[in-house]
């Protein structure tokens, strides 16, 4: 205890309070700690330590067109059948699936909390900015696109359906990224943001983890203590729900299960980690486990090795991006965009990932490389090059060259989905999509047309001719371009969490259109309380029921890409 203590007294001093800010905390002495309030400072935490984990603690024919518009990423959807060049026909507002999962939800609530007000690691640095284009070349993974919990917790104040009592809650979410509760991701984190001089080299994280941090000491404390501040507020709200006296006043009926929500920076971090259990993150969570629902951006090709994935969502996008958005008032400047695709990224690798198995469509993108000239800025590395080589492939800047091209190529990574999707959409960048299997990784297909903003090419296609579909889509009528990129503006606050300079400050201020302010914190919320309403724990299930009587609707359905062959291929005979 006292070696414990110590550490929360130092994290608390060396982290500050200002980096500290989290949801407001029910402290159990019927005060609350706001968010960034300095109340106490390291006496609060000592003190907060001490009592433990506390109550609320914690140009071709219309019919072309029609089909390119409705459903230009795959075979042929119902869901799409009601749209025609970004004009939706025939459906009121009240009748979607998202309409019902809002309806459904708008009087659940949910009690938002962090384990650690403290991080022993002391992992200090911007983990929501991206490097240098070189970390893209080098195929390296960055902090940034994982971070996506940090730009939940500002939005979560603001959304009347949260509750400051636990025991009042539907859902208990938890705000954490893990950053200082997990140990792997806390090294994950150092090391991305402390590179190597040698890339084969782990000395400098050895000596931080070891030295400086006293890692698998302060790991295990970390851990256990996690572990019991989450087994304690289990068993307040599990008490609650089970009390039997009549007299006590409750918002659920006695015997309500609560179930758990957090959100993963990955699942590659939860269950691929070489780590001994009492330093994993499984271990922390272990009581709420068998109640608990999390969503992460991607898993692997098999599907989610972690049963309690019940969902996706997006990416944060790359830094960069998401500055030139937010300096735009989140416009896209279309005029300045030229007719053109692009790509920048890795071919292959073998250091990191799985892209070492599965890089045919991004070794088929190697033969627009060089093709600058026929419309296509296209710069792919590879693991086998040395500095020189890819200091040579630097060119255009990864953020502008999305912004300056209609077109973005999206292959799959070292799964079906990629972060490129999120900034190619956010740029203002027509995704097209060379992974068959990519829709059951979308994030909230039950809100987002994803098809009818899209261009999907089946793998086998693309492979057979990559320059004949590079021809095919900049072949593409302008009425086309226009459709597809409405459909983008009209979606991108759906997958933007960046939507502020900083995590820490919220969107709708003084000055700042609303309207520019991310719905992704709502869509997830909305998706995770529908989810424990009707029970529908399921990945690939469509969230809402389908409708046999309405093909239009859009209830959230998967798809696959692999036998299909969209109007615009099947026009230039390419399938």
């Amino acid at each position: 205890r006292r070696r414990t203590t110590q550490l929360c007294l130092r994290g608390q001093r060396m982290v500050g309070q200002a980096d500290a800010e989290r949801i407001p905390l029910n402290l159990g002495d019927g005060s609350v700690l706001q968010a960034g309030d300095n109340r106490g400072g390291a006496e609060l935490t000592t003190s907060w330590w001490r009592r433990g984990l506390s109550a609320g603690l914690v140009a071709a024919t219309v019919g072309v067109l029609f089909a390119l518009a409705a459903g230009a990423g795959g075979d042929g959807g119902g869901s799409q059948a009601g749209w025609r060049l970004g004009v939706k026909l025939g459906r009121s507002a009240e009748d979607t699936c998202a309409q019902q999962v809002k309806a459904a939800t708008i009087d659940m609530k949910f009690y938002a909390f962090d384990l650690m007000l403290w991080t022993p690691f002391n992992v200090k640095g911007k983990f929501f900015e991206d490097r240098k284009d070189s970390a893209i070349l080098g195929a390296k993974t960055t902090t940034s696109q994982f971070m996506y919990p940090m730009w939940l917790r500002a939005p979560m104040r603001a959304d009347p359906r949260r509750t400051a009592k636990p025991t009042d809650a539907d859902l208990m979410v938890m705000t954490d990224s893990f950053v200082d509760v997990s140990p792997f991701t806390a090294k994950f984190v150092y090391h991305t943001l402390n590179p190597e001089k040698d890339a084969a080299s782990w000395a400098k994280l050895g000596q931080w983890w070891d030295a400086e941090v006293q890692g698998e000491q302060s790991g295990r404390l970390v851990v256990a203590e996690a572990r019991r501040r989450l087994a304690t507020l289990k068993a307040l709200v599990d008490t609650d729900n089970t009390a039997a006296d009549p007299s006590v006043s409750r918002r659920k009926p006695a015997g309500t299960k609560t179930k758990w929500a957090y959100l993963l920076p990955s699942e590659w971090m939860f269950s691929h980690d070489a780590l001994s259990p009492d330093l994993k993150l499984s271990s922390a969570l272990a009581d709420v486990a068998e109640d608990s629902m999390t969503a992460v951006t991607d898993f692997d090709d098999g599907g989610p090795s972690l049963a309690a994935i019940v969902t996706t969502v997006p990416f944060t996008v790359h830094s960069a991006i998401a500055a030139r958005l937010l300096a735009s008032g989140g416009a896209v400047d279309y005029g300045a965009k030229k007719m053109q695709t692009f790509f920048k990224g890795t071919g292959d690798r073998g250091v990191e990932g799985a892209l070492k198995q599965l890089v045919s469509v991004r070794q088929s993108l190697r033969q627009l490389s060089g093709s600058k000239k026929h419309g296509h800025a296209v710069f792919v590395s590879s693991d086998g090059m040395s500095k020189e080589e890819v200091r040579r492939l630097e060119g255009v800047e990864y953020a502008a060259g999305m912004a300056e091209s209609t077109y973005c190529w999206v292959p799959r990574g070292d799964n079906p989905t990629s972060r490129r999707m999120f900034d190619a959409l956010a740029a203002g960048c027509i995704p097209v999509v060379v992974s068959d299997d990519i829709a059951r990784y979308l994030p909230f297909r039950w809100a987002i047309e994803w098809r009818s903003m899209i261009l999907q090419v089946p793998e086998a296609v693309f492979n057979s001719d990559p320059e004949g579909v590079a021809d095919a889509v900049l072949a593409l009528p302008h009425k086309v371009v226009a459709s597809l990129r409405a459909r983008m503006d009209g979606a991108r606050t759906s997958i933007l969490w960046n939507d502020r300079p900083e995590p820490r400050e919220a969107c709708a201020t003084e000055g700042r259109d609303s309207e520019a302010c991310s719905k992704a914190p709502q869509l997830y919320l909305d998706e995770m309380l529908y989810r424990v309403k009707t029970g529908n724990f399921a990945v690939d299930q469509p969230l809402c029921k389908p409708r046999a009587s309405d093909p239009r609707f859009n209830h959230g359905a998967v798809w696959n890409a692999e036998k299909s062959c969209p109007p615009w291929l099947k026009m230039s005979k390419l399938c």
